[in-house]
């Protein structure tokens, strides 16, 4: 009895796919098609490629032009689709790459091969040199992932630029391992990363390497259940099936308690976290209702999320998963209780109630409205005050400046008058509804139906709507799976997880590589946040270090200008130049500070004959959609583009003044590190180059 094929797709036939014009691209879905019934059927032709690096390499032809490149192992029953391309650029393709199964690390590796004459000449390492991995026995190499052909080429590197000219050549794996190694990180993590197989492998067995998590980083295995047809549709979205095996470590396992995974911008962390859903998804597919619960901050961000996650899911799965903000899950989850509250969004209603409550300030007062708001909103909320001795009690820690009993005695009637004109106009400020809920949810016991709850951007979530998450499912296993960065805190609030009842610890997982930005912006963007002091979620200092990108680019464009027409002209030159390397118009993003900057850049832009499209919250990033985006910049948070200009900036310092006028020192220094913050988040949706146009 014959054994059914394994067929896969490998990353680079994907990439390959994608850079074919698109009126080429039906043959290759025809053939794919095809090859996905039946590998062995008639009609398609293996041919010898005689100048292939690989003897297990094949060619078969997909239209009188293109040429498909596939690896068929002498023995069983597997086929990978490798590449595709035009006749003779397939042929040079497989003449220049090697597909093997690494003796230590048992997973397929595809690189490329020198011809014989150039990997034989070494460089010779002046005698004075050190080597970059001088340290490390040829076997300790080996483990990071590095071909027994490529073991001299390494052993000579001397210098960064050495071992960045070995990136095309090595797979992609080795190159990471060693370049992290290159840069500190211990060999013992590195190798924790890359997991060799335990016993001997057989570099024979092509559909045993299948199944290794090192190898589905770069190949998909094709079932009777995979969306192929969503895959080719979308083909340079690796994410969506190409894991790291350090995030496939978080995602493919029961977990005994909650979660955190730490990770700089560009990481992977909200990838982790959808894969997350669609693995909870498949596992919890027979408990009725929406067992997994996936929430974040703000509702564009879940928007943009659900419609990821369902490109992951079958239709089936999805039914499983409900994605939605914060803020909206709540109110629904109040209503469930009878609860008649709206939440309090609209700044200008807040004012005129904040105008009210300070009829009740002693005559003596001296504190000016933004004051009290602080207070309110950075003291009496996150400490839940309901009376003036909770007001008493409550730490101010950050707020700068001493009140003593008495002097917190006579400003309580303004908080409690500020709540009384919100309950008469039946609005609750969104912290305090949160902790309504979280009561409600302990009196009445009632139990949700929930079994897992994910939550991305944790770092901008308050300690009430974290409080509200933990009560709202039973500590087991699998409960709470959190991910966040306040590297990329934008909103202000600061929480330790563990003092809402969240206990993380010895399942804390960190993520360290950003497959986004090229690190030339990487660095740029970490710049703006020197000497900022920035926490882990849990009370502890965090740090970037160890945080690095793999690729290379240009510098980030910097430019500053002194008045509006040569920041135009600038700005007019630098899309003409976009336009001459025929860059789709949708992956460049202007990025402003304030939705009245935005305006007014769009009526310039559109004046001038340039299509724009502006992403606001009610609208979504539709590729499909002619033009140039404009988002300010939180709401550019969650997205990614080749090409991002910051246009109009002028600094952290004169937003966080501007923003925070009146406020207190506490409130001007949070408001000074958010702002950064926010440019680092602006930054780090660039991947390949990124312009600032800055005001002066």
């Amino acid at each position: 009895m014959s054994t059914a094929p394994k067929i896969a797709l490998s990353d680079d036939f994907l990439k390959s796919f994608a850079a074919i014009p698109r009126d080429k691209q039906q043959a290759v879905l025809k053939f794919v098609a095809l090859f996905r019934q039946n590998p062995r059927a008639p009609g398609i032709n293996y041919e010898t490629i005689h100048n292939a690096a690989d003897s297990n390499m094949r060619s078969v032809r997909i239209d009188q032009a293109l040429r498909g490149i596939i690896l068929k192992p002498v023995s069983g029953e597997v086929y990978c689709l490798l590449w595709v391309d035009r006749h003779d650029d397939a042929y040079r393709w497989a003449a220049t790459h090697r597909v093997a199964i690494h003796p230590d690390l048992g997973s397929i590796q595809v690189f490329a091969v020198e011809a014989v004459a150039e990997s034989a000449a070494v460089p010779p390492r002046p005698p004075e040199a050190k080597g970059f991995f001088d340290s490390l026995k040829d076997r300790e190499i080996r483990r990071m992932g590095v071909p027994e052909e490529a073991l001299a080429r390494v052993r000579a590197i001397t210098t960064e630029d050495g071992l960045e000219s070995l990136q095309a050549t090595l797979p992609e794996d080795a190159f990471e391992a060693l370049y992290l190694f290159a840069a500190g990180d211990s060999y013992d993590k590195i190798i924790a990363d890359h997991e060799a197989v335990a016993g001997v492998v057989d570099t024979e067995d092509f559909g045993k390497a299948l199944d290794q998590d090192a190898t589905r980083r770069h190949f998909v295995v094709i079932t009777d259940d995979s969306d192929l047809d969503g895959l080719l549709a979308a083909p340079l979205e690796r994410w969506r099936v190409f894991l790291h095996p350090s995030q496939r470590r978080m995602v493919d396992r029961d977990w005994n308690g909650p979660v955190r995974v730490l990770g700089g911008a560009g990481t992977g962390k909200t990838v982790v976290a959808m894969h997350r859903a669609a693995w909870l998804a498949r596992k919890y597919r027979d408990l009725p209702g929406k067992p997994v619960l996936f929430t974040t901050f703000t509702r564009t961000l879940a928007d943009d999320i659900r419609s990821h996650v369902a490109s992951l899911c079958t239709p089936q799965e999805i039914e499983k998963i409900a994605v939605v903000n914060m803020d909206q899950w709540a109110i629904s989850l109040l209503r469930r209780f009878g609860y008649q509250h709206e939440l309090l969004y609209d700044d200008g209603r807040r004012r005129e109630f904040w105008r009210l409550a300070l009829t009740r300030a002693p005559g003596n007062c001296t504190f000016p409205t933004a004051f009290f708001r602080a207070e309110y909103e950075r003291v009496i909320l996150p400490n839940g005050c309901e009376t003036g001795e909770d007001y008493m009690r409550a730490s101010r820690l950050g707020r700068g400046g001493q009140l003593g009993r008495v002097q917190r005695k006579a400003l309580w009637p303004v908080f409690a008058e500020y709540r009384a004109q919100l309950h008469a106009a039946n609005l609750r400020e969104p912290e305090e509804a949160f902790r309504d809920a979280r009561v409600l949810l302990q009196l009445e016991k009632e139990s949700l139906g929930i079994r897992s709850i994910i939550v991305d951007e944790t770092q901008d979530m308050s300690a009430a709507a974290l409080g509200l998450l933990r009560a709202a499912i039973p500590t087991a296993e699998n409960d709470l799976f959190l991910v966040g960065d306040a590297h990329q805190r934008i909103y202000r609030h600061k929480v330790a997880l563990s003092k809402v009842g969240i206990e993380v610890r010895g399942r804390s997982r960190r993520l360290r590589v950003n497959y986004r930005t090229t690190d030339e912006i990487r660095r740029w963007a970490v710049a703006q946040l020197e000497g900022c002091e920035v926490d882990d979620l849990d009370g502890e200092l965090d740090t970037l270090k160890g945080y690095r990108s793999l690729t290379h680019g240009g510098m980030p464009d910097i430019t500053s200008f002194s008045d509006a027409v040569s920041e135009k002209s600038r700005l007019l030159a630098v899309l003409a130049e976009l336009t001459g390397d025929n860059l789709d118009s949708s992956n460049v993003c202007l990025v402003c500070r304030t939705n009245e900057e935005l305006d007014h850049y769009q009526s310039t832009l559109e004046a001038d004959g340039i299509k724009t499209l502006k992403l606001d919250r009610n609208t979504a990033d539709d590729r499909s959609v002619e033009g140039i985006r404009l988002a300010t910049m939180h709401r550019v948070k969650g997205l990614e583009f080749e090409v991002v200009i910051i246009v109009g900036y002028r600094s952290p310092d004169y937003y966080a003044e501007h923003f925070s006028r009146d406020e207190d020192a506490g409130v001007v220094s949070d408001s000074i590190l958010s702002e950064r913050c926010l440019l680092h988040v602006a930054a780090t949706r660039a991947k390949r180059h990124l312009v600032c146009l800055l005001r002066t």
